[in-house]
């Protein structure tokens, strides 16, 4: 019988407080929930008197040296990749949200410290976990001729809404705005260069690592690697309604879109991933990532003989604790769905050939990574 991994927490933000720790306390025949940090300590604190957690640190190097947890949890937002390698060294194994890093430079740190260390790192992509995509997996035979990705994104106070998080908030202190933006302005300008910084660095952070990155990880567990990027349009610029429209193809000629709009007000979160070929289709239907239990749907459409046959699937179990099982017999037992360096990298090379075409369109100096990598 595996003894139970002890857990610390790095991140306070709704995610972790309605998804991951509820998870975690949950599924206590895993995870013994033992710390947290956050750089809002209010916020740290009253997660741990919400969720029982016995230790609340005031960095995660002071949670790093307490010798206290086996495994860490990122959950913060922001930049990842000084977090899991500082985890790594101190002989820790990491589960790490979406985006490992920001720039190849980044994963490269990432790699040597997993490689020395001899420890485990997952990459957090819960939707590839999800019982419909491997239902999908199950049934698809041969190659599309087209793949599509549709996210309706509302707000995410809409999407928190009925959701277990805290009604209190804890806003950050005021002390620690200038910090945090010039951590986020130094990632965008590593990323992309000033000029790319100045003009979609907030679009690269938020939707195409924070989102987008999303579709490109069911992408990949359906067998679609794209290759190239054909176009990008974003707009409108310059506002807080932004969408995405993009367009690539697979090395083998896969053509593959991705369509993506923030709507504010729009009622509820939404992506659909349809894969179609001359014989037939597969379409996943995404809830809000928020709401656990609500099922993911999955339609496989086929030929029967001059009619057609539709067999749906719907997944009740939350991906989140599919996933967080899985940490669990990775730290285990070894066994891994996928390589985390290789994932995290191949996302962010799409999401760097995205931003290049961005800058080839509208006329944008790239620089940083861009130009680096």
């Amino acid at each position: 019988m595996n003894k139970l991994i002890r857990v610390g927490v790095i991140g306070a933000g709704a995610v972790a407080s309605s998804i991951h720790l509820p998870i975690l306390r949950r599924r206590s025949d895993l995870f013994e929930l033992i710390a947290i940090t956050d750089l809002n300590i209010a916020a740290a604190e009253a997660l741990a008197e919400r969720f029982a957690i016995k230790h609340i640190f005031d960095s995660s190097d002071a949670m790093f040296a307490s010798k206290e947890i086996d495994a860490v949890f990122i959950l913060n937002s922001g930049s990842h990749a000084e977090l899991t390698v500082s985890a790594l060294n101190a002989g820790l194994d990491v589960f790490c949200e979406k985006p490992l890093a920001y720039t190849q430079s980044e994963i490269k740190l990432i790699e040597l410290a997993l490689k020395s260390s001899g420890r485990k790192l997952m990459l957090g992509y819960m939707k590839t976990f999800d019982q419909a995509v491997y239902k999908a997996k199950e049934r698809i035979k041969g190659r599309p001729r087209t793949v599509d990705a549709l996210v309706l994104h509302p707000s995410g106070e809409s999407q928190l809404a009925t959701t277990d998080v805290h009604v209190k908030a804890f806003p950050l202190p005021a002390e620690l705005l200038p910090g945090i933006e010039k951590s986020n302005q130094k990632a965008m300008t590593d990323a992309l260069g000033l000029q790319g910084a100045k003009a979609f660095g907030r679009e690269y952070l938020d939707i195409l690592m924070g989102s987008i990155i999303h579709e490109l990880s069911v992408f990949r567990a359906l067998d679609i690697h794209i290759s190239k990027i054909d176009y990008v349009d974003r707009w409108p610029i310059e506002t807080k309604s932004e969408s995405f429209v993009i367009t690539g193809r697979t090395e083998d000629g896969v053509r593959v879109t991705i369509r993506w709009f923030y709507l504010d007000q729009y009622p509820k979160y939404q992506e659909e991933i349809r894969w179609v070929n001359e014989e037939d289709g597969h379409h996943i239907i995404f809830y809000s990532p928020y709401i656990l239990r609500v099922p993911t749907e999955y339609t496989h459409t086929s030929r029967n003989g001059l009619d057609h046959a539709e067999h749906t699937f719907k997944s009740y179990q939350p991906n989140f604790e599919i996933e967080i099982a899985a940490f669990a017999t990775l730290v285990n037992t070894g066994k891994q769905q996928e390589d985390p360096i290789a994932a995290g990298l191949e996302d962010l090379i799409i999401t760097q050939k995205i931003a290049l075409k961005i800058c080839e369109i509208e006329g944008i100096t790239p620089g940083g990574d861009l130009v680096n990598s």
